[in-house]
C-alpha cells in the first residue's frame, strides 16, 4: 500500500465549507480548496483522528489497518 492511502480523505461532495475541521487540524495541513476542506499539505498530517471527529457532517475519511494476531505464536497471519 502506498503513504497517501493512509491519508485523510475529504469528499468534497458531502463537506458542507463549515471550516470546522481546518480550524482543529494542529498542524495546519488542512485548508481551503474551492471552498471546501482539503488536504492540502499531506506531508504535515499526523494521523491525529481530529478533523475526522469534528466533522459534523461525516465527510472525512481516516483508513484503517486492522491486522489479526495469533496469540499462540504472536504473529501475523
Amino acid at each position: 500500500m502506498s503513504d497517501t492511502q493512509w491519508l485523510p480523505r475529504i469528499d468534497a461532495d458531502l463537506c458542507n465549507g463549515c471550516g470546522l475541521c481546518i480550524t482543529e487540524c494542529p498542524t495546519e495541513a488542512l485548508g481551503w480548496k474551492d471552498e471546501k476542506a482539503a488536504l492540502v499539505h499531506s506531508d504535515k498530517c499526523i494521523y491525529c483522528n481530529a478533523c475526522e471527529d469534528v466533522c459534523p457532517v461525516y465527510a472525512i475519511e481516516l483508513p484503517y489497518l486492522v491486522l489479526r494476531v495469533n496469540k499462540a505464536t504472536q504473529e501475523k497471519p
